[in-house]
């Protein structure tokens, strides 16, 4: 377990990270997102103290990431692939890494093999595509069987077969009962693989809820009805006090049921043509809670 207490990180006069409250458990992927500018990277680093924060702690089961003798072992991360000495090859990577740190060579080929890049060990690192960077990444984050996880943007120029890869391996890690925390702009992929989104604002907690909580909380939510009498069927439901706004041939109905919906239709005898429950996406949740929260916004579809 991971538990960032009042954390905060001051610039001179910037304020990357905000008295920061936060516990990221075992047995949990934790999609951890913020805008450009949030303070997300400088968090991650606070937890493996390469940024050393200016007020609170993180605790690491209830120790300092830096008081073990093998922090390693507690924590595997993969904050900027593009650190790889790119003169070596994954083995040689690899082998440094897991003498440096005391891990079981045997690790390595385990590694090569979990990853894909058993027959590109030899390969020097200059020679890979950011996908093949990213797997040796992942590869150096779980070499040491660390308890928790902590994976920064690391879909990034992974295919398809990557991304599904990634998935599998986040579910496995995670039902091993491991902490993996993962940031991503790819939103798509943070809500295929995370139990519990936490997102983050000019430095601040903005939201910490398990996907389905922030479903239920969004106003983004609705049921969407299409009827054979539209009209009837809108005076019925606005009788009701819920909130309808019109969308294409039907209605968006907010503070009423769907199966209340059916029974006004059923009691009225209305011929329902559609009549679901309509979930946001977690882009769609984000760009809600992170309104007016980042420091870098596009100003619309101006040509340029």
């Amino acid at each position: 377990m991971i538990k960032l207490e009042n954390l905060t990180k001051n610039y001179s006069d910037i304020t990357a990270v905000n008295h920061l409250n936060l516990t990221l458990n075992p047995g949990v992927v934790t999609g951890f997102l913020g805008p450009n500018g949030s303070g997300k990277s400088t968090t991650m680093k606070m937890i493996i103290s390469l940024v050393q924060p200016t007020v609170g702690n993180v605790l690491v089961d209830g120790c300092k990431y830096t008081d073990y003798p093998e922090p390693f072992k507690k924590i595997g991360t993969l904050i900027d692939p593009s650190a790889l000495d790119k003169k070596l090859t994954a083995k040689q990577h690899l082998s440094i890494i897991a003498t440096a740190a005391n891990i079981d060579l045997v690790r390595i080929d385990d590694m090569l093999k979990i990853t894909g890049l058993e027959n590109a060990k030899n390969k020097k690192v200059k020679s890979y595509s950011l996908g093949m960077k990213q797997r040796l990444g992942v590869a150096t984050a779980l070499i040491s069987d660390p308890d928790a996880i902590i994976l920064d943007e690391p879909f990034n120029g992974l295919d398809v077969d990557g991304i599904k890869w990634l998935r599998r391996l986040f579910k496995r890690l995670a039902g091993e009962g491991k902490t993996v925390i993962v940031s991503s702009h790819l939103m798509s992929e943070i809500q295929a693989v995370a139990d519990r989104v936490v997102i983050i604002g000019q430095g601040k907690l903005l939201a910490d809820l398990t996907v389905e909580e922030m479903n239920a909380k969004s106003l983004s939510s609705y049921v969407y009805v299409e009827a054979d009498n539209m009209g009837k069927t809108k005076k019925l439901i606005q009788e009701q006090q819920a909130m309808i706004q019109q969308r294409g041939a039907g209605l968006e109905v907010r503070n009423l049921e769907a199966k209340e919906i059916g029974k006004l239709a059923r009691d009225h005898q209305l011929i329902l043509y559609e009549l679901k429950n309509v979930k946001p996406s977690l882009e769609e949740l984000f760009t809600e809670i992170t309104a007016g929260k980042a420091d870098y916004v596009s100003q619309g579809d101006e040509d340029v």
